[in-house]
């Protein structure tokens, strides 16, 4: 086989994609647009098949929306026209109400701080600045949640302590007896910091938690449910799980793009308010409290420094902008920009910003490489993706990867486009002080004697 050798300058990490939300009623309005390019684009976005065709353009002729990838500095993903498409794709395969939703998590879903103040009118909600989700609460406090409302129907999908496992473990589980009880049209998905634990380390647990979670979205999507997915809040109560906070956000944040359906990000939406929206046990989320009252429906300025209020709010706003691509068909912002590059050696896809994710298929690849002497000399005669990398100074880096059943992909380290300077190989994670300067990732895909998986990957960057 051929090995093909490019050129690449030295240059510090983009970090763009960055956009104030500028007051707008509607989440994901404004999200900002790097530079644009078709590279990066599987035709297999909407529906997550490990064998689709690896064609960056075959979407645009297909007449499909162009992928959008999600912001990783912003709270809230995009709701463009892609997102859209996809909310509107998983609607159509299935008849139900769209003025219901479903909750499915562990202690933070079954919190009464978590939404349940707003399943009657009362003085327990203050909504200030934010008249305009009234229509929205009073949508989905009509809906039907087996005789209570969304708002407060204590749900089967979540419980003290659980993990994204536990949620479709059992005949039926959790998840299949809850969508049983329940016409919901959306689900309110939260998990990962119990999952962290589920592991004999925070690097092992999270593909665990990876392989549950996609499990979780793909079968709430294939019964006609939307997810709206939640990231985990910030970790106060040791700094080695903190660490790994900002790797689980990520996680998280990727899997959602790869299905281009909602993410919110708590770690994001808490990290900077005061105690980092945590109580004293450093894990849970704290709550405005008045007269020594806990008012987690209050939504002024001040009430918005605490972990459930903004969370509350959150969630509202997400559910509007969810009902609304649903019922109007429109994206609600621009799309924002696509991986550049093609993925191949002599124009690998472009690490562009920190923490980065993107979700592709080997299938179709290239076969330069066969083998990558100096990390072990596996046979990796599949065909294989590159991306380019190019950092300031020397930085530590989480280089996670992420497959489905039925696919063998491994990641390598290149310290220059030529497989006898691989530092590094492993079949799902680098972690490593990554040099100063350009360097390179190689996705590949093993090839035992038993033959060849060729797939789809998600691969999560992190610092």
């Amino acid at each position: 086989m051929r090995w093909w050798f490019c050129a690449a300058t030295l240059s510090s990490l983009w970090f763009g994609c960055s956009a104030p939300d500028g007051g707008l009623e509607i989440v994901g309005s404004d999200a900002g647009a790097g530079p644009r390019s078709d590279g990066g684009v599987p035709d297999a976005r909407h529906d997550a098949r490990a064998d689709a065709p690896h064609d960056a353009d075959a979407g645009a002729d297909a007449g499909v929306a162009a992928f959008t990838r999600y912001p990783h500095d912003e709270v809230y993903s995009p709701i463009t026209a892609s997102v859209v498409a996809r909310i509107q794709a998983i609607a159509a395969s299935a008849s139900r109400q769209d003025n219901v939703f479903m909750k499915v998590g562990a202690s933070g879903t079954v919190s009464a701080h978590f939404l349940r103040c707003l399943a009657t009118p009362g003085s327990q909600i203050e909504l200030s600045d934010w008249a305009m989700l009234q229509p929205t609460i009073d949508l989905f406090r009509s809906g039907d949640a087996a005789g209570a409302t969304p708002f407060d129907r204590i749900t089967i999908a979540a419980e003290v302590g659980r993990s994204a496992k536990w949620a479709i473990t059992g005949s039926p589980s959790p998840l299949e007896r809850e969508l049983a009880d329940l016409d919901a049209r959306f689900a309110i998905v939260n998990y990962a910091t119990n999952d962290m634990q589920l592991g004999a380390t925070y690097a092992s647990a999270v593909f665990s938690f990876a392989e549950h979670l996609q499990k979780l979205l793909d079968a709430l999507a294939e019964a006609g449910v939307v997810p709206l997915v939640f990231g985990l809040n910030p970790r106060a109560d040791r700094a080695d799980a903190a660490a790994w906070v900002p790797a689980y956000d990520a996680t998280t944040r990727g899997l959602a793009e790869a299905r281009q359906v909602p993410y919110v990000s708590l770690y994001l939406q808490n990290r900077d308010l005061p105690n980092q929206g945590l109580s004293a046990d450093g894990i849970h989320g704290n709550v405005y409290t008045e007269n020594g009252q806990a008012r987690p429906c209050d939504f002024s300025s001040k009430a918005l420094d605490y972990n459930y209020n903004a969370r509350n709010l959150g969630t509202l706003r997400v559910l509007r902008s969810a009902e609304a691509a649903l019922a109007a068909g429109s994206p609600l912002a621009p799309n924002t920009s696509t991986v550049e590059g093609r993925g191949t050696s002599d124009d690998p896809f472009v690490v562009d910003a920190l923490p980065f994710s993107h979700t592709y298929s080997t299938v179709g690849g290239a076969r330069t490489v066969d083998s990558y002497p100096a990390c072990g000399d596996q046979d990796e005669s599949g065909p294989e993706i590159f991306y380019r990398l190019s950092l300031a100074v020397a930085t530590d880096l989480k280089v996670m990867l992420f497959e489905r059943d039925g696919v063998d992909v491994d990641v390598h380290y290149l310290a220059e486009l030529q497989p006898t300077r691989c530092v590094q190989r492993d079949d799902r994670m680098l972690e490593t002080k990554f040099a100063a300067g350009t360097s390179y990732l190689a996705v590949d895909t093993f090839a035992p004697s038993s033959g060849e998986q060729p797939g789809e990957y998600t691969l999560v960057i992190s610092d």
